[in-house]
């Protein structure tokens, strides 16, 4: 049966719209193109993560563009594992953690210096601002017993996308395009009451050589130096004909919750024709647990425990990721 869809024009109800935008990463590739891409859409996901935690509103979309980049990689897992964008740095922000499952389950947070943060003197820092100098790693943890990989690249550029960019351009050598928007949600229920939710979209686009594509160290034979062969030439024409079209996209499309992503890609592509392939849906799932957590306590030694103790006596510990919270009898690890 044919899992692909082409994108038409017919627009659905705005019902439909909202249900099948939020939450998704919908594949697609651009017919007569080497050309394939993700678009991210992600509403209340993105608002469950972030909402867990007290970050400044620059923080969070730190946070927010770094899950937009970890669910469109991660969604191109063919093993059972996971996928882990982190970066690591000298700055305010100086880590964040951003990792996806197979089965679409986003966890993310970051760690910073409340004070370092409040002190930069714009509402709107720059990544360099925020993170400082440091390095991106993107992994694929296969589980227990498998070979893990891992590429990392320099955190340079004006953004997180940028060191999406770079990584490709470097480790895999894919022409890629990157874009990622971050917007706060201020929509007022009856009550008057803003929900201060976030709304998050990326898409991204790439030029695959496997796909018929150029193939850069051919023999030129007879071509003058410094000629480009015909079909390079073409190739060249399609990639840079797909990122004019993709540069075309304003911020407030991809973060519309009444803007299906089928319909957004047919604005983009409809001239070359654009197919969708079926969408992975996102959620939030953090794999913390009592007694995951209690495993975790058994490994640390009574002087590192003794640092988690509250001042009834109990252990604490609060998982980083969704901020909830474990507490332990200490007795329990007498002998441990």
């Amino acid at each position: 049966m044919d899992q692909t869809t082409p994108v038409s024009s017919n627009a659905p109800t705005t019902n439909v719209v909202v249900d099948a935008t939020d939450d998704v990463v919908l594949p697609f590739a651009i017919e007569g193109m080497s050309v394939r891409g993700r678009l991210a859409r992600t509403g209340p996901v993105i608002s469950d993560i972030l909402g867990r935690h007290d970050y400044p509103p620059a923080v969070s979309r730190l946070v927010a563009e770094t899950l937009l980049l970890a669910s469109m990689l991660g969604t191109a897992l063919k093993l059972e594992g996971r996928f882990t964008v982190q970066t690591s740095s000298d700055g305010p922000v100086d880590l964040l953690v951003a990792d996806m499952t197979k089965d679409g389950g986003l966890r993310g947070y970051a760690h910073f210096d409340a004070d370092a943060v409040a002190a930069l003197s714009t509402e709107t820092p720059t990544l360099e601002q925020l993170t400082g100098k440091g390095s991106m790693a993107l992994t694929i943890d296969q589980g227990p017993g498998r070979n893990s990989y891992q590429g990392v690249v320099p955190l340079e550029g004006d953004s997180i996308a940028a060191c999406g960019e770079d990584y490709f351009r470097r480790s895999e050598q894919l022409p890629t395009l990157i874009k990622l928007v971050v917007a706060q949600s201020f929509e007022r229920d009856a009550s008057g009451t803003a929900d201060g939710g976030w709304r998050a979209g990326g898409i991204m686009i790439q030029q695959m050589p496997e796909d018929g594509g150029f193939v850069r160290d051919l023999d030129p034979g007879d071509a003058p130096d410094g000629s480009v062969a015909a079909e390079d030439a073409a190739e060249d024409e399609n990639w840079n004909r797909a990122k004019i079209l993709m540069e075309t996209v304003e911020d407030h499309e991809l973060v519309d919750p009444a803007l299906a992503s089928e319909q957004l890609l047919y604005r983009l592509y409809h001239e070359d024709g654009v197919r969708a392939f079926p969408p992975h849906p996102l959620s939030f799932s953090c794999r913390c647990s009592q007694d995951y957590i209690k495993g975790v306590l058994e490994g640390f030694g009574s002087e590192e425990m003794a640092d988690m103790h509250t001042d009834d006596g109990r252990i604490e510990v609060r998982c980083e990721f969704c901020s909830s919270t474990y507490n332990f009898d200490p007795e329990e690890f007498k002998g441990s």
